[in-house]
């Protein structure tokens, strides 16, 4: 019984660490405004669903993270673009790889 006990411990514990480690760091919406392009706002779902939206256009995608490269595929984009973005606080930087892209740092909302 004791070595049962210690098991589903340990199991318990590995899931939790698990969970917590793949915390989704941009879930939730980014904003910034840019001089040329306006307000440009970002919308992450923490389960690989996102929108894009400016005075422009509003467009659903999808997002993967591998370390910190964060690549998105908006609905009207032929192919996806990829970022290396870091969080820091209330802090989104994103620089789009290709250098052609909209790259800056976004606020938490």
């Amino acid at each position: 019984m004791k070595k049962f006990t210690a098991l589903l411990l340990l199991t318990v514990t590995l899931l939790t660490l698990a969970a917590c480690g793949s915390k989704d760091q941009l879930a939730g919406t980014w904003s910034a405004e840019f001089e040329y392009d306006g307000v440009i706002t970002w919308t992450f779902d923490g389960k690989g669903k996102c929108k894009m939206e400016n005075s422009f256009i509003d467009q659903d995608g999808t997002y993967t993270i591998e370390g910190d490269q964060l690549t998105v595929l908006l609905e009207l984009w032929s192919e996806p673009s990829t970022y290396t973005f870091s969080v820091s606080g209330n802090s989104l930087t994103m620089e789009e790889n290709r250098g052609y892209g909209i790259s800056g740092t976004f606020t938490k909302q």
